[in-house]
């Protein structure tokens, strides 16, 4: 009798142990872990840019050469301007842009280049009035110009770029979302309220072209 009560006693302990130990496991935080974490982190760069200030979506309109919708491809390579001594003095990328859709300008669909005013390494991510580079999984539309450079250019740096949903069937007008996350808090309205406006032009693209179909 005294063996069978030993023996219920450490199975007892033993399922305890494995209790604490699989609560340890999947419940307290790898310290290994929050370690990588905190140092993957990267620090952020934010630059001042003299640029015009816009309104409304007719100011981007008129401002565009060219107004298109699509996804970044995920290839894209450092775009630096430096001064006369040679120090780095912007840090740009060259995006390539797959367009499915042409609102103004002459272009078919097809693989464009495009000059985002923003820069991101191993280490930092370097902004230019908080524009937040395009990522591979949101679609986007862009209101672009002309430039030199062989890339088309943002038009109003952030104010040129928006996140879309791909069939305009639901969009967040809210403060927060992809493109606003380095923004400076007197941004945040001014961006909700044109890509507000941007999504009613769009929408009332795709009615047109569904009248003359």
């Amino acid at each position: 009798m005294t063996n069978i009560n030993i023996s219920k006693k450490v199975a007892y302990f033993i399922a305890i142990a494995i209790i604490l130990i699989v609560a340890y496991v999947f419940i307290i935080p790898n310290d290994s872990e929050a370690a990588i974490s905190v140092n993957t982190e990267k620090e952020v760069f934010s630059a001042r840019a003299d640029y015009p200030v816009i309104d409304t979506v007719n100011q981007l309109d008129e401002n565009a050469d060219l107004i298109v919708s699509g996804k970044y491809t995920g290839n894209r390579e450092a775009f630096f301007q430096t001064d006369d001594q040679g120090e780095i003095v912007i840090r740009a990328s060259k995006s390539e842009f797959e367009v499915n859709q042409v609102y103004k300008g002459n272009l078919t669909n097809g693989i464009i280049t495009v000059a985002e005013p923003a820069y991101e390494d191993e280490e930092a991510v370097y902004t230019i009035e908080g524009y937040n580079l395009m990522d591979i999984y949101d679609d986007y539309v862009l209101f672009l110009g002309e430039s030199d450079t062989g890339a088309y250019r943002i038009v109003g740096m952030y104010q040129g770029q928006y996140q879309i949903d791909s069939d305009l069937s639901t969009q967040s007008f809210g403060n927060k979302g992809p493109e606003t996350v380095y923004f400076e808090n007197d941004q945040l309205d001014h961006y909700s309220s044109l890509k507000e406006q941007v999504f009613d032009f769009l929408l009332e693209a795709k009615e047109d072209s569904n009248l003359t179909e």
